[in-house]
């Protein structure tokens, strides 16, 4: 009955984890808060967009209120007030044109960071995904190496039974079982780490049951990610561009603090008697339409500071926009540099495994005829554990670089 009930408690454990592979990390991005943040800012910015448009529709105001009031011949006298305004612009000397594209572009800007997140996002998920499967493989790794060593255990026992070897052969593969086990329980530990930071990233708790389904194969080639690298389209150099565009904007509407405004006005109030002298209140009623045009002249010389600050900033980041453009270009050359160089690699690594795994072999069947001593056998052993262990390694490197280039890939910056 306890057995029972204990595979029932890991089979629903199971069925309740969340899978974490390359299928399902578009709609697990959904959850994350970051990029949840990023899309209210991407409506915000949407939703004031058009204000052209609205910056030539009327804008009506209504007021009401009462007063209590001693002015002059008046005692204490409590009055109603109110009514309605309405006002259009007319002319603005261009200042909402420029508010326009400013705000255009401003959404632009937010739209690429919305981008440019989910790339970022989904390019250290894939690496943690392959740390993980990395772990995994060396997991696997030493625990074939305590199997071996368990077997060269026996194999000692019988060279001290048959006074071929001394009890420090046992001692010397007892204590590598040793360093081995404590070897595995931190890597089980680092595997837990990796999946919290993958439940985290995943917009999950980090105490959520976490599967992942990911592998570090084996390229064949490397045709996923082009050749050529093409940085007119590059997200991150359009996002400079923007951002110069709008210290421009904002540029040219501080060099417009002197230009005039024309507004048309209307309204229809009831005014106190303070202010309209007239006992009945009919009388202080007032409708009125007009037009109200605005000429700064000085304001102590702030917005022409304010003027000129804007253009020297403006300056900043046009230099800005180009030193992302330098760097955007060589990060992306060193991506896919490094692409080529993980897969060259692999190879190597793995025609590696095949010679050590012949040399390991050998060595352990020399040892049991007497030719070979501890220190040959516990030297291939190892020399058989890092073999594997670098080829691991160069497949999560791969993956690595992979998960790079796919990052610049989806920004535009290569092809």
């Amino acid at each position: 009955m306890k057995l029972f009930f204990a595979i029932l408690f890991f089979c629903l454990k199971a069925f309740g984890s969340i899978e974490v592979s390359e299928e399902t990390l578009p709609g697990l991005l959904e959850k994350n808060p970051e990029m949840s943040g990023l899309k209210e800012r991407l409506v915000a910015a949407e939703s004031v967009k058009g204000s052209l448009t609205r910056s030539f529709l009327p804008k009506v105001v209504a007021t009401y209120g009462r007063e209590r009031y001693t002015t002059g011949p008046y005692e204490g006298v409590n009055q109603p007030f109110g009514g309605i305004e309405a006002k259009i612009n007319v002319f603005n000397s261009g200042k909402d044109k420029l508010e326009n594209q400013k705000r255009n572009r401003k959404a632009d800007v937010s739209a690429i960071d919305a981008t440019i997140a989910e790339s970022y996002l989904l390019s250290e998920i894939r690496k943690a995904m392959s740390h993980y499967a990395y772990l995994e493989e060396i997991i696997n790794i030493i625990q074939e190496a305590i199997l071996n060593n368990e077997k060269n255990l026996g194999g000692a026992k019988k060279r001290i039974n048959a006074g071929l070897s001394t009890n420090t052969d046992y001692l010397d593969f007892k204590q590598q079982m040793v360093q081995m086990d404590q070897e595995l329980e931190t890597l089980k530990y680092e595997q837990g780490v990796v999946l919290r930071l993958i439940a985290t990233l995943t917009g999950q708790s980090s105490s959520e049951a976490i599967k992942v389904s990911f592998t570090n194969s084996h390229p064949e080639d490397h045709s996923d990610v082009g050749p050529t690298i093409q940085l007119n389209d590059s997200l991150i150099s359009k996002r400079a561009s923007l951002l110069t565009k709008v210290a421009q904007i904002e540029k040219e509407q501080a060099k417009r603090w002197w230009t005039p405004n024309l507004e048309l006005y209307s309204y229809a109030f009831r005014f106190l008697q303070k202010e309209r002298e007239y006992r009945e209140k009919e009388d202080r009623n007032d409708v009125a339409i007009g037009f109200r045009f605005t000429f700064p002249l000085f304001d102590g010389g702030e917005l022409m500071k304010d003027a000129e600050s804007k253009t020297s900033l403006a300056m900043a980041l046009e230099y800005e926009a180009k030193t992302k453009h330098l760097a955007a270009e060589r990060e992306a050359q060193n991506a896919l540099s490094n692409l080529k160089l993980a897969h060259t690699l692999i190879h190597g690594a793995e025609d590696n495994v095949e010679v050590m795994s012949l040399y390991r072999k050998g060595i352990l069947s020399e040892y049991s005829r007497g030719i070979k001593n501890l220190p040959d056998v516990l030297q291939a052993s190892q020399r058989w554990v890092e073999a594997k262990s670098r080829f691991a390694e160069v497949k999560k490197n791969y993956q690595f670089a992979k998960a790079d280039a796919l990052y610049h890939t989806s920004l535009g910056s290569l092809k």
